[in-house]
C-alpha cells in the first residue's frame, strides 16, 4: 500500500501504463457540448427564477421599494453569471473548447462586476433602497445555484 492509492498494489509506472488518455468521438463531443449548454442555461434560468420569487415575496412583505431594491440586489449577481455563461457557451463551440486561463479570467472579471454593480445600485439608489431586501435578493440569486445543482439530473 503506497501513495497510488487507486492501485494499491501497483507501482507509480505500473499505474501510469494503465490509465489511458479518454478519445471522444466527434458526436461524443457534440452530446457533451450540447449538454453543457444546456446546464449552463438552465443555472441562469434557476438564478432568474429564484430572484423573481424573492422580489415578489419582498413586495409582498414590504411593498414596491422594497421588491425593487431585492430585484436590483439578484440583477447585481445575475447579469455578470448571465454574461460569463453566455461567453462559456461560445466558447464551448470554438476548436480546441475552453480555455482553463479564459474561465479564470472571466471569473475574475465577474466578480468586478457584481462588486461594480452593487456600489452603483448604493450610490444611484440611495434615495429608495431598501438595505435588507438588497442584501435578500443578492444572498438569493448567488446561493440559487445550490437549488440548480440540487435539482439537476443525477447520472
Amino acid at each position: 500500500m503506497g501513495t497510488n492509492w487507486p492501485y494499491d498494489d501497483k507501482t507509480d509506472d505500473e499505474a501510469q501504463a494503465q490509465v489511458e488518455p479518454l478519445r471522444l468521438t466527434e458526436a461524443e463531443r457534440a452530446v457533451l457540448r450540447q449538454q453543457a449548454v444546456r446546464d449552463l442555461l438552465y443555472a441562469i434560468i434557476i438564478q432568474v427564477f429564484v430572484s423573481v420569487l424573492i422580489a415578489l415575496l419582498a413586495w409582498g412583505v414590504s411593498g414596491s421599494a422594497a421588491a425593487g431594491s431585492a430585484l436590483a440586489g439578484a440583477l447585481a449577481c445575475v447579469i455578470p453569471n448571465a454574461l460569463f455563461a453566455f461567453r462559456l457557451m461560445l466558447s464551448v463551440h470554438k476548436p480546441g473548447g475552453a480555455n482553463p486561463a479564459t474561465f479564470l479570467i472571466g471569473e475574475f472579471l465577474k466578480i468586478a462586476v457584481a462588486a461594480m454593480l452593487i456600489v452603483v445600485a448604493a450610490k444611484v439608489c440611495r434615495e429608495w433602497l431598501v438595505w435588507p431586501a438588497f442584501i435578500a435578493g443578492l444572498i438569493g440569486a448567488l446561493k440559487s445555484q445550490w437549488i440548480a445543482i440540487a435539482l439537476g439530473k443525477k447520472n
